[in-house]
Order: C-alpha cells, then structure tokens, then sequence
C-alpha cells in the first residue's frame, strides 16, 4: 500500500495480520509480528532537494513529504531528516498530472507513479526511490519468507500496481483497475465495492 504505518493502524488491527506489509509505497517491509520496519529505501537528500525546487517553483504546486511516521508540507519547510516517499495531491486531471511526472522524470533516483485520486477522474503523483517501488518490496518479502516471487498473488487497481504484479506469479486486477492494468492481469476480480479481494482469496487460495 502507498499508506505509511501511522494511517495503517486501524486496518491492522481490524484484519489481525500475522506476516508482512509493504508500506509508504513499497519503501518499507513492516513486520505486523514485532510491529517494527525490517526493510527501508529512503531518498539522497539531494534529490529530495531538486524535486521539492521543481514543484515549488516551476509547478507551484502543494505536495508531502513522508518520513514513515510524519508528513511534512511542503513548502514551507525545512525537509525532513529522512523522506521516504512524496505525494503529490491537488485534483489533476491526467494531462496535468502526465506534466508534472514528465517535468520530475529526469531524476533517475525517482520511481512516480500515477494513481487514481480520492477525488473521482482526478489523479495524484506518488514518489519513492527508483529501488523501492512495490515490486522492491515483493522481492524483498519472499525473501523474507524464503520462498519465490511466482508463489505470491498481486491484486491492485492503479498505475502504481504495474511493479506489484508483474513481480507476482498470479496477477489479478480488480474491476475497478485502469484499464492498463487489466491488460496484463491473469484474472480481472470484482470491483472493491464488490469485495473483489474476497473473491480472490475464495478462487485462488481456500
């Protein structure tokens, strides 16, 4: 998920995890066991510096700093000690937000994704390290568990989710993925509204 651990509490504790969650956009593998970050890719500051020059002055547009446990908002600043991941939120339609990616994208330390918005045709930017994407985080895991990347199944709905699948063996797309998604999707569950996780994990793994 591209949620940090402080906005993740609640959902842990309602579904009573026993293994680990690749959190803050595939930067951190927290172990829901020790309730403790195993795994972290963090930015250079310099290049924390040179996106926040980018937006602030050449966009002029509002985004977050996340340390894994705070969000600053930028500007004003100071940045903070470490930054894990940057959100970019302001109601872009595709096109603005395609423009803003094409003017950060020379950065090659950047992984951006463009994901759906909480408000509806509406898209954000997500940013981690270029080594801390989902599929970093997958990788990472099976590691963890001491098994293969083919043995896990990857579900999502955004842009963000390409890396998440295509390191998994089985991949699934919901109903309410970008069509991109779907298209490179084994299986294409219901929509979230339509508990499309559930069907899942009755089809694929009881």
């Amino acid at each position: 998920t591209s949620r940090p651990q402080k906005d993740l509490q609640h959902i842990l504790q309602t579904i009573q995890l026993s293994g680990y969650s690749i959190i803050t956009g595939g930067s951190q593998i927290f172990d829901t066991k020790t309730k403790k970050i195993v795994w972290e890719q963090a930015f250079d500051k310099k290049d924390v510096q040179a996106v926040c020059k980018i937006l602030e002055k050449d966009i002029k547009t509002p985004f977050w700093l996340n340390d894994g446990v705070h969000d600053t908002f930028f500007p004003p600043g100071p940045l903070p000690k470490k930054t894990l991941q940057i959100y970019i939120h302001d109601k872009y339609t595709n096109a603005i937000a395609d423009k803003i990616i094409k003017k950060i994208s020379h950065i090659p330390a950047l992984g951006i994704h463009k994901v759906p918005s909480w408000d509806k045709g509406c898209f954000d930017i997500i940013v981690t390290h270029a080594l801390a994407t989902k599929q970093h985080g997958i990788v990472g895991v099976a590691k963890l568990l001491g098994i293969d990347t083919h043995e896990i199944i990857g579900v999502g709905d955004g842009y963000n989710d390409f890396p998440l699948l295509m390191a998994c063996g089985l991949k699934v797309a919901m109903g309410n993925a970008v069509d991109d998604l779907k298209a490179i999707a084994d299986y294409i569950a219901p929509s979230v509204e339509e508990d499309g996780v559930a069907d899942v994990i009755e089809k694929f793994i009881l």
